[in-house]
């Protein structure tokens, strides 16, 4: 079409998604509208927790969302390509696979570790600014570690158990955390006394984490000292050998880790673009209010790339001026694009800092409120389930949610180890086939009581309250009367007879009462003194504590009569008493056979758990029937998978639903979507 409008967008960071998320809600029913996002990998990396794979605390899926996962059914095209040049007078985008036309285009490309032109630097450390770099650095520590373990020179093994982290913002201090951490860990698979081991930090500066308040840093180095870190500070690298950091003073430091977190600049993808640069922004191109290029009026960038001044200071490259600078942007492409005057200026709104020391101990200064240790903790991870529920919804905070608390090992996170270990679905098979038969029953039961038998008349009046008449009482009602005037002619007659039958009754033992009362009175006396007596004597010995049998709430209490009255006398008494009595037994014969035969057996304790929930409301549940309860919540972690039909139906159904479009549209699948 040739009244398209082509919107490109350069990188898949934190500005790049935020700037897709913005633009592709805006114009999602626009068709003369396209979105083409291009990215060198397939997700979308969470560079602020680099150092927890770096350190082993994480598993590397953890720092990864995929794209599909992020957009789904959304109308934006995802692209894994390598862009290699950019036309931006001609509006055209040159990658490895193809090439890109566009009217617009997003500049998103991230960012590089700056190394000061310090020789040796680059050739003899490792870095943390990509997924990559932290794969590298994971292998090499456990590989060190190891390799120490078998060591018995004593020079090279001090070496290698002494690891260097050079700076001490927010990068290089979370990288240390986690290297203590770690350390600890690897200290006794390995039986390696940790008085071996060193963890430098080396900072040119004379603190920590100078963007944070004084207080804050002292709780920061007394934390880190706590953990035997060694904090040089007011020292400045000046070269690098293999194996050897130099510094300034003259210190020689012998060790073959050396990661470097000192300073970043624009990436060099963006730097090599025919575009104005910052004079001192290292790379980061000059924009305007708009986050325009200064160049071309069609050309935005974002994130670490661009360079602005607010207040004489440059956007400081974190995330939230990535989401800010692409908020600004994405708003001015929908403004140029649907012809409106009004344009938006940026404006910085940063909600503060917050660092970790490891998965247990933080500082943070957000939201007005300065916090440590436990709760800094806490906020950070607040913050971050926060951004991830915004760009791929609840699937992938739940992701989060078992990377940080319930899949990690050796107690490095705020809850400890008290959620890692996990119960082996066969344990629980056959709890799970008890349950199913309890309900089971539950259902035959009310059949053989006559649930099923309509002409009768309702067995579930009781569930209302008194004077509420169920819906189809009045036809039943006409049943009988039918039967009953039927049956007249015969019915009368046999009705004197009984009644004779029963004078004749009464008469005879009102003759056996006359003759005998005298003696059947006083030993009535007896029994009933007897009884009582032992009952007393049983009350005072066994008497029970609390009984159990008892309903959890009374059937008359104020809780059981709201249920009643608003529920049942509101909704389910305008149901049909046959519908209703079906509905009840079928249910519980449903959940019985599902949970019997461990087929959708989440869904069948859900579905246990909720028909619990109203019976115990109904005032109907007593307290030593709770463990149905507790059953059904044991089933819910997979106890259909081990000897049940779940191993075979589970699989099948989730790639299913993750391929509809309505999962993949609002994030609902389970894992990954499909298409």
């Amino acid at each position: 079409m040739a009244d398209t409008k082509n919107i490109l967008i350069l990188g898949g960071g934190y500005g790049g998604v935020w700037a897709g998320k913005i633009l592709e809600k805006r114009f999602r029913k626009d068709p003369s509208v396209k979105i083409t996002l291009v990215d060198r990998k397939p997700y979308h990396t969470l560079m602020t927790e680099l150092h927890e794979v770096a350190g082993w605390r994480t598993d590397p899926e953890s720092v990864q969302v995929s794209f599909r996962k992020i957009f789904g059914a959304k109308r934006i095209d995802i692209v894994v390509d390598d862009i290699t040049a950019v036309d931006f007078a001609g509006k055209k985008a040159t990658g490895k696979a193809r090439s890109y036309d566009f009217d617009y285009i997003v500049v998103g490309a991230g960012a590089e570790p700056e190394f000061f032109n310090i020789p040796g630097v680059k050739e003899n450390c490792f870095t943390l600014w990509s997924f990559d770099d932290a794969m590298k650095i994971r292998h090499h520590l456990e590989h060190t570690f190891a390799k120490a373990a078998e060591e018995t020179d004593e020079a090279k093994r001090r070496r290698m158990l002494t690891f260097v982290v050079a700076g001490a913002g927010f990068t290089g201090i979370e990288m240390v955390g986690e290297l203590l951490e770690y350390r600890d860990v690897m200290c006794v698979k390995h039986h390696i006394p940790r008085e071996e081991t060193r963890v430098i930090n080396i900072e040119a500066l004379p603190s920590i984490l100078p963007i944070l308040e004084e207080p804050l840093r002292v709780r920061a180095e007394k934390y880190l000292a706590k953990l035997g870190c060694e904090v040089i500070l007011n020292a400045s690298i000046t070269g690098a050998e293999p194996g050897k950091v130099l510094c300034k003073d003259g210190t020689l430091i012998e060790t073959d880790t050396f990661i470097w977190t000192c300073g970043v600049k624009g990436s060099s993808f963006a730097a090599g673009l025919s575009l104005t640069k910052a004079e001192r922004g290292r790379g980061r191109i000059q924009v305007d209010a708009e986050m325009k290029s200064v160049d071309h009026p069609h050309v935005y960038v974002v994130g670490d790339n661009a360079f602005f001044l607010e207040d004489g200071k440059p956007v400081p490259q974190i995330v939230e001026g990535a989401h800010q600078t692409a908020e600004v942007a994405a708003k001015n492409i929908i403004a140029a694009i649907e012809g409106s005057e009004h344009r938006h200026q940026f404006k910085s709104n940063f909600h503060g800092f917050m660092v970790s020391l490891g998965g247990r101990y933080g500082v943070a200064n957000a939201g007005g409120m300065k916090t440590h240790g436990f709760f800094a903790m806490v906020m950070k991870h607040m913050i971050n389930m926060w951004y991830l529920f915004n760009i791929a919804g609840f699937n992938q905070v739940w992701e989060y949610a078992k990377h940080e608390f319930l899949d990690i090992q050796n107690r490095r996170s705020i809850i400890g180890g008290f959620a890692v270990h996990k119960t082996r679905a066969y344990w629980s098979v056959l709890l799970r086939m008890w349950l199913g038969l309890m309900w089971l029953f539950e259902g035959i039961n009310k059949i053989g009581e006559g649930w099923l038998a309509w002409g009768s008349g309702t067995k579930s009046g009781w569930m209302f309250s008194s004077g509420v008449t169920q819906a189809g009482m009045a036809k039943a009602a006409e049943t009988v009367e039918a039967v009953a005037a039927a049956s007249g002619e015969w019915a009368e007659p046999a009705a004197e007879a009984v009644s004779a039958a029963s004078g004749a009754a009464e008469a005879a033992v009102e003759a056996v009462t006359a003759a005998s009362g005298e003696w059947v009175e006083g030993a009535a006396e007896a029994v009933a003194e007897v009884a009582v007596g032992a009952a007393d004597a049983a009350g005072k010995a066994f008497g029970k504590v609390w009984d159990l049998s008892k309903p959890i709430f009374d059937f008359n209490g104020p809780i059981s009569t709201w249920f009643r009255t608003t529920f049942m006398d509101g909704i389910f008494a305008h149901l049909p008493f046959q519908a209703f009595q079906l509905m009840i037994v079928v249910m519980e014969i449903a959940i019985g056979l599902a949970l019997f035969g461990g087929f959708f057996t989440w869904f069948a304790a859900v579905a246990s758990i909720a028909m619990c929930v109203i019976f115990t409301l109904s005032g109907m549940f007593a307290w030593d029937q709770l463990w149905f309860v507790f059953a059904a919540i044991l089933m819910m972690g997979g106890a259909g998978r081990a000897f049940g039909m779940d191993y075979w139906s589970v699989p099948f159904f989730k790639k299913w639903w993750n391929g509809t479009r309505l999962a993949r549209k609002w994030h609902f699948y389970a894992d990954d979507p499909t298409k």
